[in-house]
């Protein structure tokens, strides 16, 4: 009979020691879990599901020993009541096997105190998983709002790329278009004057203008590709499109440009031949009258 006892109470031992050493493991391991999951967003969330899976496991686990050792419980209470009845043979047995219960009990009482912090810990990885997928979803949209962005300002580019080139069309001396933009019958001016022109012209004297007169601006910068610059004329000085600026550096006249494009502060403006971008530089001063 003590033998069998003997026996049983190395079984409990054994079992109690299991237990501590898988809630130990446990911990440890959720620990691990919980830094790796800080480190990064996405693999928190892939993570997170993986550890939710692994934890759920081991919660049954957990459950499946806490039945077993409620079962073990059960027995010892039933060996502990026939002990109980042969108390006076063996007291000394009786109050060992009430100090084991003891044990038991305490033990019983970790694993539902484990079993309580493995729920906690589920219900925070339940919590960052859903944090996460907030964070991607918002990801997400702010992904779609800048691709939309994006095409928006690749269309705007195409229309400007356009319109300068309809633009630049426009302006180009007619022997120099190509065949398709040349109409039939037109007449072109000979190279060195109008037909027809009245060989006892009158020169006119240059009309000098004030650069000093209307609004007052200067060239920010200059695209000599695309043939137009950026002024620090705008809305608030009552710049629209298709007006016209003069080009002045000092006293001296370089040009004229016109706008295109308006802002409150600033203007894009197109150069108008036969002024070139090669004959303006920044911080030349434009010169709007209305």
């Amino acid at each position: 009979m003590r033998s069998n006892s003997g026996k049983t109470l190395t079984v409990f031992v054994i079992l109690i020691i299991i237990v501590l050493v898988s809630s130990t493991s446990i911990g440890f391991f959720l620990y691990h879990k919980e830094s790796d999951m800080r480190r990064s967003a996405e693999s928190e969330l892939d993570e997170g599901r993986a550890t939710e899976t692994k934890l759920q496991t081991q919660l049954k686990e957990a459950q499946k020993r806490l039945t077993v050792l409620e079962d073990k419980n059960k027995e010892a209470d039933d060996k502990i009541n026939n002990l109980m009845d042969e108390a006076e043979l063996n007291k000394g047995l009786h109050n060992a096997l009430k100090t084991e219960n003891a044990s038991l009990k305490e033990a019983l009482e970790a694993a539902k105190k484990e079993k309580e912090k493995i729920t906690a810990d589920l219900q925070d990885t339940d919590k960052k998983y859903q944090e996460a997928v907030g964070l991607l979803k918002a990801q997400q949209d702010k992904m779609q709002a800048l691709t939309k962005r994006v095409a928006e300002l690749e269309d705007a580019k195409q229309k400007s790329d356009a319109k300068i080139a309809a633009m630049k069309a426009d302006l180009m001396p007619y022997n120099d278009r190509p065949p398709d933009q040349q109409i039939a019958g037109e007449v072109v001016p000979p190279a060195g004057g109008t037909p027809h022109a009245d060989k006892n012209k009158i020169e006119l004297d240059k009309i000098v203008v004030n650069p000093n007169d209307g609004a007052r601006g200067k060239i920010l910068s200059v695209d000599k590709d695309a043939e137009f610059v950026v002024c620090s004329l705008g809305l608030k000085q009552g710049i629209k499109t298709e007006d016209v600026l003069s080009v002045y550096r000092g006293e001296e006249y370089l040009g004229d440009v016109k706008v295109s494009r308006v802002q409150q502060d600033m203007c894009a403006a197109d150069i108008v031949p036969p002024f070139s971008s090669r004959k303006v530089r920044k911080n030349d001063i434009v010169v709007f009258r209305p």
